[in-house]
């Protein structure tokens, strides 16, 4: 099924979609090292009370995530599908409180994300955001393709060659 764009649907506190956004990004492959990197910069960002967007679907997203949502930075959640039709219970809380927002630029029937529809919610995420951090590019990956491709500017925490 070919992935439908359609206007932007979100789920939670909207206000945070008018907020400086600070994307993250990183490969599924990544080293060691942008792991204390992206935990480092991940605890800066709480301190700083930055807005952050990201897909959070990679092990290394996901663990920045869980660190985000310890703190009290807001938060929007980019997912590479249509908008949920419930909650999931574990953002239940987070977007009561007003600190998260989830969005989609998918329409109805894209129930689950598939490659194509990651690459490009990581492309919109780079087109709405101010700022782009990622966390680990891996030469010749998604990433480093999409970054080359778009011509963004960007801060590598970590970066390897092929």
């Amino acid at each position: 099924m070919e992935p439908k764009l359609h206007n932007i649907s979100f789920l939670g506190n909207e206000d945070l979609w008018q907020l400086h956004k600070t994307a993250f990004l990183s490969s599924e492959k990544f080293s060691a090292g942008s792991v204390l990197k992206s935990y480092d910069w991940a605890t800066e960002i709480n301190k700083q009370g930055k807005c952050v967007i990201s897909g959070f679907l990679s092990k290394l997203e996901k663990d920045v995530f869980a660190i985000l949502m310890r703190g009290s930075s807001p938060i929007i959640y980019a997912i590479a599908r249509s908008i949920y039709a419930k909650t999931p219970t574990k953002l239940k809380s987070h977007i009561d409180s007003g600190r998260l927002l989830v969005v989609s630029q998918f329409g109805l029937g894209i129930e689950r994300y598939t490659r194509e529809t990651a690459t490009l919610r990581n492309k919109f995420i780079l087109d709405v955001a101010d700022e782009i951090v990622f966390a680990h590019i891996h030469s010749g990956g998604m990433l480093d393709e999409l970054r080359l491709r778009e011509g963004v500017t960007v801060r590598v925490l970590d970066e390897e060659a092929g």
